[in-house]
């Protein structure tokens, strides 16, 4: 594990990640079980897996450009953990409607009541944050995925431009390249 001054990346074959402990990521639901599964009733301590380039990219060491991309994730995660937050706490009561209409009401176990954005962090859990390669106006897109009682299978996602929210959807919203480059492209 690194740390948040010179976070410690490692190439799995597929990507370049590592772990850091970052103290505002505390209190979300720890889910580093299999799929983002539940793997502690406590709340995390605010260890995160970071990885960097999901998608796209090579074994090529990270360079200082793309380094830069991962210092501006660090430097401003206390308001990408602020949009995800309030976004999520915004749409609950609508994906909740949506689940228990889809899924009977059996589902409704599942999504307890919150009252506030606070009490967001007691219903999902970090699975990782994707830090692509893709910037625009220097920015980097962020993906974050997580697990969440009602979705064991596909999760839940959040692909950001910054700290601004450009979709929410399952797990995969979070990695997939495509989705960043396209509004990269787009707007």
């Amino acid at each position: 594990m690194g740390n948040s001054s010179h976070p410690n990346f490692k190439w799995n074959e597929f990507c370049w990640e590592t772990e850091l402990k970052l103290p505002d990521w505390a209190g979300f639901q720890e889910r580093n079980g299999p799929y983002g599964a539940l793997s502690s009733n406590e709340p995390s301590d605010g260890t995160i897996k970071i990885v960097f380039a999901p998608e796209g990219r090579d074994d090529q060491a990270i360079n200082s450009e793309e380094m830069e991309l991962i210092n501006w994730f660090i430097s401003y995660q206390f308001q990408v953990i602020e949009s995800i937050v309030n976004a999520l706490f915004s749409s609950y009561s609508s994906i909740r409607e949506s689940y228990i209409e889809e899924c009977g009401e059996e589902m409704a176990e599942y999504f307890p009541n919150v009252q506030g954005a606070n009490e967001i962090k007691n219903v999902v859990g970090i699975v990782s944050v994707n830090i692509h390669q893709v910037t625009k106006d220097g920015i980097p897109y962020i993906g974050i995925e997580m697990g969440c009682n009602w979705e064991e299978e596909h999760g839940l996602g959040f692909l950001l431009h910054g700290t601004k929210i450009v979709e929410i959807g399952s797990a995969d919203t979070a990695f997939l390249l495509w989705m960043a480059e396209k509004h990269a492209n787009e707007t």
